[in-house]
């Protein structure tokens, strides 16, 4: 490569920016304002966490993980940069009794008042664990379960997902300020200004049962007061119930109970009325129809992520070695697979299978003639003479072949080379994947 001249992996990603990666802008925005508005830690603190996640990305194994979960982190941290927010720039009017109103009008009643009657210590903990447990811990663990046995590309698809919608939220809360039904437990139908702090509603009595002041100091100090519209622990079990059902269908049942439950429980903990559950879900599946375009198929036969790779056995070392060569397809453009295509050399020596007697497509770069390149690196060694570079080959397993001869089965020719040039298959294509370190 010439002095000056930009690297071809680089050129080659530069040629495939397409309206897609316009999403990256809006983050990178959302973020250089959170990083002006955020005054601690200061900044020196601030400045090296910010170097820390941009060059993340620069890393080829670390950006597997933090440009999926970018928009995570672009919500957290403009959640917590809206405490900052100095008072004339927010709006000026704070809902109080807009929401009631609705609700009332809608349903007749304030739900959550009703529901709020009536509490006793089981119902308390009851409601304690959707809302203050397992709405913190749940994606976690379901993005872990989704990539285990998940197709690759739907825990990005997730990550991606859940962060935007939660961006949307936090946004919404911040721009169209409402008070929560503790608010009007508390000061009834009284003007609100900024100076009001938060407050834990039921989870007071969690904090009695306990014996601590978990809750109370956490809300007293919430960065966002008034964002009771639209719920976003209604949004996020309902957008996680959603990607449940589409990795099984038939856990519908068990998506829509836990879903009732969390509406339940902030309604009963006065954090909530229903009509900002209502709203929490519309955001989730907006979130959701647009996310599923670029989901994966499912494929039932295949239980876990190393089958979409045609390895049966799912061991921790073939699941960290999928991460390496493993892309995503679930939206991926052709352009960048063919990136990544060249990005990816497999070593000679490659026994590939077929699964369950059927042929499928599968995308491998590969090292031919190694041998002989070894041989002519010996040979140049005495002739001082430079060895031709190795050309990566790709190999297309088709679907199907009209007969079984042998002049039918595609073959490999050591001087194949990259082509966008590809028949037509329903079938993803699948990442290059080092198959001689993995145990089938």
């Amino acid at each position: 490569m010439k002095k000056g001249e930009i690297p071809p992996i680089l050129a080659e990603r530069l040629k495939n920016v397409s309206l897609y990666d316009l999403q990256y802008v809006f983050l990178g925005s959302l973020l250089l304002m959170d990083y002006i508005i955020i005054q601690t830690p200061g900044m020196i603190v601030k400045t090296v966490l910010g170097i820390a996640l941009a060059s993340s990305f620069f890393i080829p194994f670390v950006r597997r993980f933090t440009l999926p979960a970018l928009p995570i982190f672009t919500w957290l941290i403009t959640f917590y940069a809206c405490q900052f927010i100095p008072t004339e720039y927010r709006p000026s009017h704070i809902f109080v009794n807009l929401l009631p109103s609705l609700e009332r009008i809608l349903y007749g009643a304030s739900l959550s008042e009703i529901i709020s009657k009536h509490t006793h210590p089981i119902l308390d903990v009851l409601a304690w664990l959707p809302y203050g447990v397992i709405h913190f811990s749940l994606p976690f663990v379901f993005a872990f379960l989704l990539f285990v046995f998940g197709p690759p590309g739907s825990c990005n698809v997730f990550g991606k997902a859940f962060g935007y919608m939660n961006i949307a939220g936090v946004l919404t809360q911040l721009l169209f300020p409402n008070a929560s039904p503790w608010y009007e437990m508390s000061y009834g139908s009284a003007p609100a200004d900024y100076s009001i702090h938060g407050e834990a509603g039921g989870l007071a009595r969690i904090d009695d049962i306990l014996g601590l002041k978990l809750y109370g100091s956490t809300f007293g100090n919430s960065p966002l007061v008034f964002g009771a519209f639209p719920s976003l622990h209604s949004g996020s079990a309902t957008i996680e119930m959603l990607f449940v059902t589409y990795l099984c269908p038939k856990l519908w049942p068990v998506a829509v109970a836990y879903t009732m439950w969390m509406w339940w429980s902030t309604m009963y903990l006065t954090h909530h009325y229903m009509i900002d559950l209502v709203g929490g879900s519309i955001y989730a599946f907006l979130t959701f129809f647009v996310a599923r375009q670029f989901l994966p198929k499912v494929e039932p036969e295949k239980p876990h992520r190393l089958a979409y790779f045609g390895i049966q056995h799912l061991t921790i070392s073939n699941l960290w070695r999928s991460i390496e060569y493993s892309m995503h397809f679930g939206g991926q453009r052709k352009a960048d697979e063919e990136v990544a295509l060249k990005e990816y050399d497999l070593m000679h020596g490659v026994t590939l299978t077929l699964d369950d007697g059927q042929l499928q497509d599968v995308y491998v770069l590969t090292e031919p003639d190694l041998d002989q390149h070894q041989q002519q690196q010996q040979v140049g060694k005495l002739t001082k003479q430079r060895p031709q570079p190795l050309q990566p080959i790709r190999m297309r397993r088709v679907d199907s072949y009209e007969n079984d001869d042998a002049d039918s089965v595609p073959y490999l020719s050591p001087h194949s080379t990259p082509t966008t040039s590809e028949p037509t298959s329903p079938v993803t294509p699948y990442s290059p994947v080092d198959l001689r370190h993995w145990k089938n």
